[in-house]
Protein backbone atom coordinates (compact mmCIF):
# COMPACT_ATOMS: atom_id res chain seq x y z
CA UNK A 1 0.00 0.00 0.00
CA UNK A 2 1.62 3.52 -0.79
CA UNK A 3 0.85 6.16 1.67
CA UNK A 4 -1.44 9.10 0.61
CA UNK A 5 0.25 11.61 -1.40
CA UNK A 6 -0.75 14.89 -3.25
CA UNK A 7 -0.46 14.59 -7.35
CA UNK A 8 0.59 17.56 -9.45
CA UNK A 9 0.13 17.32 -13.27
CA UNK A 10 1.70 20.18 -14.84
CA UNK A 11 1.17 20.85 -18.67
CA UNK A 12 4.51 22.57 -19.08
CA UNK A 13 7.71 22.85 -17.86
CA UNK A 14 7.43 26.12 -16.05
CA UNK A 15 4.17 24.48 -14.51
CA UNK A 16 6.16 21.60 -12.99
CA UNK A 17 9.34 23.76 -11.55
CA UNK A 18 6.02 25.68 -10.45
CA UNK A 19 4.54 22.12 -8.80
CA UNK A 20 7.91 20.66 -7.13
CA UNK A 21 8.93 24.31 -5.49
CA UNK A 22 5.33 24.12 -4.04
CA UNK A 23 6.63 20.63 -2.41
CA UNK A 24 8.78 22.21 -0.30
CA UNK A 25 11.85 19.47 -0.52
CA UNK A 26 8.79 16.62 0.32
CA UNK A 27 7.94 16.12 -3.71
CA UNK A 28 9.60 13.88 -6.43
CA UNK A 29 9.56 13.60 -10.33
CA UNK A 30 6.72 11.26 -11.53
CA UNK A 31 7.45 10.02 -15.10
CA UNK A 32 6.67 6.42 -16.17
CA UNK A 33 6.45 5.54 -12.59
CA UNK A 34 7.53 1.50 -13.19
CA UNK A 35 10.63 1.88 -10.50
CA UNK A 36 9.37 4.96 -8.08
CA UNK A 37 6.35 3.41 -7.46
CA UNK A 38 7.77 0.18 -6.79
CA UNK A 39 9.69 1.80 -3.95
CA UNK A 40 7.03 3.44 -2.77
CA UNK A 41 4.70 0.43 -2.37
CA UNK A 42 7.99 -1.57 -0.77
CA UNK A 43 8.50 0.91 1.71
CA UNK A 44 11.41 2.34 0.86
CA UNK A 45 10.70 5.78 -0.25
CA UNK A 46 8.55 8.30 0.86
CA UNK A 47 7.17 11.69 -0.85
CA UNK A 48 4.40 13.87 0.24
CA UNK A 49 3.88 15.13 -3.41
CA UNK A 50 4.27 13.55 -7.01
CA UNK A 51 4.55 15.98 -9.87
CA UNK A 52 3.71 14.01 -12.61
CA UNK A 53 5.41 15.23 -16.07
CA UNK A 54 3.80 12.70 -18.37
CA UNK A 55 1.67 15.79 -20.03
CA UNK A 56 4.73 18.21 -20.76
CA UNK A 57 5.00 17.91 -25.08
CA UNK A 58 8.67 19.23 -24.23
CA UNK A 59 9.65 16.10 -22.68
CA UNK A 60 8.79 13.88 -25.72
CA UNK A 61 9.97 13.25 -29.18
CA UNK A 62 12.72 11.48 -31.22
CA UNK A 63 14.53 13.71 -33.56
CA UNK A 64 18.14 14.33 -35.22
CA UNK A 65 20.17 17.30 -34.70
CA UNK A 66 22.13 20.08 -37.35
CA UNK A 67 25.02 17.72 -36.35
CA UNK A 68 23.51 14.34 -37.20
CA UNK A 69 22.96 13.67 -32.71
CA UNK A 70 19.91 11.61 -31.76
CA UNK A 71 17.78 13.51 -29.48
CA UNK A 72 15.26 11.61 -27.45
CA UNK A 73 12.88 13.47 -24.90
CA UNK A 74 13.18 12.11 -21.31
CA UNK A 75 9.46 11.35 -21.15
CA UNK A 76 9.79 9.24 -24.57
CA UNK A 77 8.52 6.08 -23.71
CA UNK A 78 11.19 2.71 -24.21
CA UNK A 79 8.50 1.07 -26.46
CA UNK A 80 8.33 4.38 -28.73
CA UNK A 81 12.09 4.20 -29.17
CA UNK A 82 11.73 0.59 -29.70
CA UNK A 83 9.93 0.83 -32.72
CA UNK A 84 11.14 4.44 -33.93
CA UNK A 85 12.44 4.19 -37.49
CA UNK A 86 14.31 6.67 -36.62
CA UNK A 87 16.01 5.30 -33.76
CA UNK A 88 16.98 2.01 -35.48
CA UNK A 89 18.16 4.26 -38.49
CA UNK A 90 20.54 6.67 -36.21
CA UNK A 91 21.20 4.16 -33.43
CA UNK A 92 20.12 0.55 -34.56
CA UNK A 93 22.19 -0.98 -31.46
CA UNK A 94 19.55 1.45 -29.19
CA UNK A 95 16.51 0.10 -30.59
CA UNK A 96 17.34 -3.29 -30.34
CA UNK A 97 18.43 -3.15 -26.47
CA UNK A 98 14.87 -0.99 -26.34
CA UNK A 99 12.92 -3.96 -27.40
CA UNK A 100 14.30 -6.45 -24.65
CA UNK A 101 14.17 -3.96 -22.01
CA UNK A 102 11.97 -5.67 -19.04
CA UNK A 103 8.63 -6.46 -20.66
CA UNK A 104 6.08 -5.16 -23.11
CA UNK A 105 3.75 -3.82 -20.02
CA UNK A 106 7.47 -1.94 -18.62
CA UNK A 107 8.17 -0.77 -22.03
CA UNK A 108 4.71 0.68 -22.79
CA UNK A 109 4.82 2.74 -19.54
CA UNK A 110 8.34 3.27 -18.63
CA UNK A 111 10.60 6.09 -19.74
CA UNK A 112 14.15 6.41 -20.57
CA UNK A 113 14.33 9.38 -18.56
CA UNK A 114 13.21 7.86 -16.05
CA UNK A 115 15.64 4.73 -16.16
CA UNK A 116 18.58 6.90 -16.28
CA UNK A 117 17.10 8.95 -13.53
CA UNK A 118 16.71 6.01 -11.29
CA UNK A 119 20.00 4.90 -11.93
CA UNK A 120 19.52 1.07 -11.18
CA UNK A 121 22.47 -1.04 -11.54
CA UNK A 122 20.91 -3.41 -12.79
CA UNK A 123 19.30 -1.64 -15.80
CA UNK A 124 20.29 -1.76 -19.81
CA UNK A 125 20.58 2.34 -20.92
CA UNK A 126 23.37 3.50 -19.24
CA UNK A 127 25.88 1.20 -19.98
CA UNK A 128 25.41 1.22 -24.03
CA UNK A 129 24.70 4.96 -24.04
CA UNK A 130 28.15 5.04 -21.82
CA UNK A 131 29.97 3.65 -24.97
CA UNK A 132 28.11 5.81 -27.52
CA UNK A 133 29.23 9.27 -25.50
CA UNK A 134 25.52 10.50 -24.75
CA UNK A 135 24.81 13.23 -23.25
CA UNK A 136 22.22 14.13 -20.52
CA UNK A 137 20.56 18.05 -20.22
CA UNK A 138 19.10 18.74 -17.02
CA UNK A 139 17.15 22.01 -16.48
CA UNK A 140 16.52 23.93 -12.90
CA UNK A 141 16.36 27.14 -11.41
CA UNK A 142 20.10 26.88 -12.11
CA UNK A 143 19.78 27.12 -16.02
CA UNK A 144 20.16 24.28 -18.49
CA UNK A 145 23.55 21.81 -18.19
CA UNK A 146 24.72 19.19 -19.91
CA UNK A 147 26.21 16.23 -18.49
CA UNK A 148 27.90 12.51 -20.01
CA UNK A 149 26.88 9.24 -18.94
CA UNK A 150 29.78 8.91 -16.76
CA UNK A 151 29.44 11.75 -14.80
CA UNK A 152 25.65 11.41 -14.46
CA UNK A 153 25.07 8.14 -13.01
CA UNK A 154 27.40 8.43 -9.70
CA UNK A 155 26.21 5.19 -7.66
CA UNK A 156 23.68 3.01 -7.13
CA UNK A 157 19.98 4.95 -7.25
CA UNK A 158 22.52 8.19 -7.32
CA UNK A 159 22.54 10.72 -9.89
CA UNK A 160 24.21 13.90 -10.18
CA UNK A 161 21.26 15.44 -10.93
CA UNK A 162 19.73 17.55 -7.82
CA UNK A 163 16.75 17.17 -6.28
CA UNK A 164 15.16 19.96 -8.19
CA UNK A 165 16.49 19.58 -11.55
CA UNK A 166 14.61 18.06 -14.40
CA UNK A 167 15.49 15.56 -16.44
CA UNK A 168 14.78 16.99 -20.27
CA UNK A 169 16.64 15.33 -23.10
CA UNK A 170 19.60 12.50 -24.03
CA UNK A 171 21.53 12.79 -27.18
CA UNK A 172 23.54 10.45 -28.52
CA UNK A 173 26.57 11.70 -31.35
CA UNK A 174 26.46 10.56 -34.63
CA UNK A 175 28.10 7.51 -35.31
CA UNK A 176 30.30 8.75 -38.31
CA UNK A 177 31.82 6.36 -41.15
CA UNK A 178 33.17 3.04 -40.39
CA UNK A 179 31.64 3.15 -36.83
CA UNK A 180 29.57 0.23 -34.95
CA UNK A 181 27.77 0.82 -31.21
CA UNK A 182 26.24 -3.11 -29.86
CA UNK A 183 25.18 -4.25 -26.41
CA UNK A 184 24.98 -7.32 -25.17
CA UNK A 185 23.38 -8.74 -21.86
CA UNK A 186 22.81 -12.07 -20.00
CA UNK A 187 19.34 -11.85 -17.66
CA UNK A 188 17.84 -13.03 -15.08
CA UNK A 189 14.04 -12.09 -13.73
CA UNK A 190 14.32 -9.37 -16.89
CA UNK A 191 17.17 -7.32 -15.67
CA UNK A 192 20.78 -8.29 -16.70
CA UNK A 193 22.86 -9.81 -14.49
CA UNK A 194 25.67 -8.62 -17.01
CA UNK A 195 26.20 -6.44 -19.93
CA UNK A 196 28.23 -5.24 -22.01
CA UNK A 197 28.48 -2.84 -25.05
CA UNK A 198 30.89 -2.04 -27.27
CA UNK A 199 32.05 0.79 -29.81
CA UNK A 200 34.09 0.64 -32.30
CA UNK A 201 35.46 2.28 -35.42
CA UNK A 202 37.10 0.66 -38.96
CA UNK A 203 39.70 2.44 -40.96
CA UNK A 204 42.06 1.14 -43.58
CA UNK A 205 40.85 -2.28 -42.86
CA UNK A 206 42.00 -2.39 -38.90
CA UNK A 207 39.76 -2.31 -35.83
CA UNK A 208 40.41 1.22 -33.88
CA UNK A 209 39.12 3.78 -31.12
CA UNK A 210 37.48 0.85 -28.85
CA UNK A 211 35.39 1.21 -26.13
CA UNK A 212 34.27 -1.41 -24.03
CA UNK A 213 31.63 -0.40 -20.75
CA UNK A 214 30.21 -3.61 -18.71
CA UNK A 215 27.37 -3.20 -16.86
CA UNK A 216 25.84 -5.20 -13.85
CA UNK A 217 28.78 -6.32 -12.55
CA UNK A 218 29.35 -3.22 -9.81
CA UNK A 219 27.48 -0.36 -8.84
CA UNK A 220 28.26 1.96 -12.11
CA UNK A 221 28.64 1.33 -15.83
CA UNK A 222 32.74 0.50 -16.41
CA UNK A 223 34.97 1.78 -18.60
CA UNK A 224 37.47 -1.15 -19.58
CA UNK A 225 40.00 0.68 -21.25
CA UNK A 226 42.40 -2.21 -21.48
CA UNK A 227 40.31 -4.34 -22.67
CA UNK A 228 38.90 -1.68 -25.78
CA UNK A 229 42.88 -1.39 -26.52
CA UNK A 230 43.42 -5.28 -27.06
CA UNK A 231 40.88 -5.55 -29.30
CA UNK A 232 42.60 -1.68 -31.10
CA UNK A 233 44.62 -3.38 -34.41
CA UNK A 234 42.86 -6.08 -35.38
CA UNK A 235 42.33 -6.69 -38.91
CA UNK A 236 38.58 -5.91 -39.29
CA UNK A 237 36.97 -9.05 -39.86
CA UNK A 238 35.29 -11.60 -37.71
CA UNK A 239 37.74 -14.45 -37.03
CA UNK A 240 40.48 -11.81 -36.49
CA UNK A 241 38.81 -9.68 -33.95
CA UNK A 242 37.92 -13.10 -32.61
CA UNK A 243 41.59 -13.87 -31.70
CA UNK A 244 41.91 -10.97 -29.46
CA UNK A 245 39.09 -11.42 -27.41
CA UNK A 246 41.56 -13.95 -25.16
CA UNK A 247 43.25 -10.54 -24.33
CA UNK A 248 40.51 -8.50 -23.74
CA UNK A 249 38.92 -10.53 -21.17
CA UNK A 250 41.98 -10.91 -19.73
CA UNK A 251 41.38 -7.42 -18.49
CA UNK A 252 38.01 -8.14 -16.42
CA UNK A 253 40.52 -10.33 -14.15
CA UNK A 254 40.86 -6.24 -12.75
CA UNK A 255 37.55 -5.64 -12.04
CA UNK A 256 35.81 -5.53 -8.58
CA UNK A 257 32.43 -7.27 -9.17
CA UNK A 258 30.02 -7.67 -6.53
CA UNK A 259 28.08 -10.45 -6.12
CA UNK A 260 25.08 -11.13 -5.84
CA UNK A 261 22.03 -13.50 -6.65
CA UNK A 262 22.33 -13.17 -9.84
CA UNK A 263 26.12 -14.99 -9.56
CA UNK A 264 29.25 -14.91 -7.60
CA UNK A 265 31.81 -12.33 -9.03
CA UNK A 266 33.71 -15.11 -10.88
CA UNK A 267 30.32 -16.40 -12.62
CA UNK A 268 29.79 -12.76 -13.55
CA UNK A 269 33.19 -12.43 -14.93
CA UNK A 270 32.94 -15.26 -17.16
CA UNK A 271 29.62 -13.87 -18.63
CA UNK A 272 31.33 -10.43 -19.37
CA UNK A 273 33.87 -12.40 -21.18
CA UNK A 274 31.48 -14.00 -23.06
CA UNK A 275 29.21 -10.97 -23.90
CA UNK A 276 32.46 -8.82 -25.01
CA UNK A 277 32.68 -11.39 -27.99
CA UNK A 278 29.37 -10.95 -28.89
CA UNK A 279 28.48 -7.83 -28.57
CA UNK A 280 32.51 -6.82 -30.24
CA UNK A 281 31.33 -9.01 -33.32
CA UNK A 282 27.89 -6.89 -33.93
CA UNK A 283 29.95 -3.71 -33.38
CA UNK A 284 32.21 -5.13 -36.11
CA UNK A 285 29.14 -5.62 -38.79
CA UNK A 286 27.58 -2.28 -37.75
CA UNK A 287 31.27 -0.74 -38.72
CA UNK A 288 31.31 -3.01 -42.01
CA UNK A 289 27.82 -2.10 -43.44
CA UNK A 290 28.92 1.66 -42.96
CA UNK A 291 32.39 2.06 -44.01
Amino acid sequence: MIPRFTLHRPRNIAEAFEAFAGTNGEGAWLAGGTELLQVMKMGLAQFAALVDIKAIPELHGIDVDRDGGLVIGAGTTHRLIERSATVRQAVPGLAALEAEVANVRVRNTGTLGGNLAFAEPHSDPATFLFACDATIRLAGPGGVRDLGIGDFVLGPLFTAREADELLLSIRIPAAGPGVGRAYAKFAFFERPAASVAVRLAVQDGLVTGCTVVVGSLSEVPTVVAPAGAALDGAEAEPEALESRFGSAREAFGELDIVPDLNGSADYKRHLAGVLLGRAAQRALTEALAHA
